[in-house]
């Protein structure tokens, strides 16, 4: 059985590398990366997920809105990602 995951991040090159480590994992398939909240929303309510990879800090949308806008209850697990002490803190 394959856990399916999305990777959301506004940083190409951070998005990458999580995906890159990610496909090293047989039992993980990736279902798509993503850019930005608004993109997160719509690929989690259509994919159903079992896990996402979300950046903290992005414009417009944030994570932590991608959860909101979702509900609790909606969001598949989450890894929250950052490379920022202030917003790691605040998603804690």
């Amino acid at each position: 059985m394959s856990i399916t995951t999305l990777v959301v991040d506004d940083e190409p090159i951070a998005r990458r590398a999580i995906v890159r480590l990610l496909e090293e994992d047989a039992e993980i398939t990736v279902l798509g990366e993503y850019g930005d909240g608004v993109s997160a929303v719509n690929a989690i309510r259509a994919q159903s997920p079992d896990l996402v990879f979300l950046d903290i800090q992005m414009p417009a949308i944030t994570g932590l809105d991608v959860v909101a806008t979702l509900g609790i209850e909606r969001m598949p697990a989450t890894v929250f990602v950052t490379a920022y002490e202030q917003y790691a803190v605040k998603a804690f």
